[in-house]
């Protein structure tokens, strides 16, 4: 009996043994992912937003103020054909941003100041033959100085735009590559010029709603193929077209 009882405390101690064995190891291992030498989840994370030129670089959705400056000399005297032409590609942009006023803002104290105003009308007129209404053209004058002799009439409304931060400048040495990530200005040319282009800002938020289906051509479609008509185009007038393979 006394053999047996101290086989059994021999093996409880080296099971014991062993189980703290096990603990011990399992700390140290945890302690070397934990430790300065192991991947930091955070530099992680940075790392993965630095590829993603959408998160370096985004685009943000603001108020910004859309201008149109029209230089007048002291002996100015009537709009020019490209200036109307102008003023009528900004008057459709103002009434494409549904803002509620555009400003016509003359300068004063300048040496074309007389000239500026009689200017002044002719782009308010210009507007309201474009379809701006009257009540939305708000006339306001600025202090220019006396040494401004050409100081410009500017056509001002606030609208909703699509931006994004400058690109340059550009600090990156593109030709090191040992993080194997873009580098810092990656994307931001694309998405500006995304920002540009982009016809509503609200098309980045969200897609547009469906146009309703046109009933009739559905209509025809579905009769057309319940009899069994073929599908063709019509090909019965000439084209009066030649082609050539080969030489001349």
């Amino acid at each position: 009996m006394t053999t047996v009882s101290s086989r059994a405390r021999d093996r409880s101690k080296r099971a014991r043994l062993s189980a703290a064995l096990a603990m011990g190891s399992l700390a140290l291992t945890l302690a070397a992912c934990t430790s300065s030498g192991g991947v930091d989840p955070f530099a992680q994370t940075a790392a993965m937003n630095r590829d993603d030129y959408r998160v370096e670089h985004p685009i943000t959705i603001g108020e910004q103020v859309e201008t149109l400056d029209i230089p007048v000399s002291v002996d100015s005297q009537h709009l020019t054909a490209a200036t109307r032409a102008n003023i009528a590609f900004f008057a459709q942009s103002f009434l494409r941003s549904s803002t509620a006023i555009v400003a016509v803002v003359a300068p004063s104290g300048s040496p074309n100041q007389v000239a500026a105003a009689g200017l002044a009308v002719e782009v308010e007129d210009a507007l309201r033959q474009n379809g701006v209404r009257p009540r939305a053209i708000s006339y306001r004058v600025y202090k220019a100085g006396a040494d401004e002799r050409v100081a410009p009439v500017r056509l001002a409304f606030n609208r909703i735009a699509a931006t994004t931060a400058p690109c340059a400048p550009w600090t990156d040495d593109i030709t090191k590559t040992e993080t194997n990530i873009h580098y810092g200005a990656f994307g931001c040319a694309s998405q500006q010029n995304l920002a540009a282009m982009v016809e509503s800002p609200l098309d980045l938020l969200y897609p547009r709603g469906l146009t309703p289906a046109d009933a009739s051509r559905r209509a025809d479609v579905l009769q057309k193929y319940r009899s069994g008509t073929k599908f063709t185009g019509d090909t019965s007038e000439p084209t009066n077209s030649t082609t050539s393979i080969g030489g001349n």
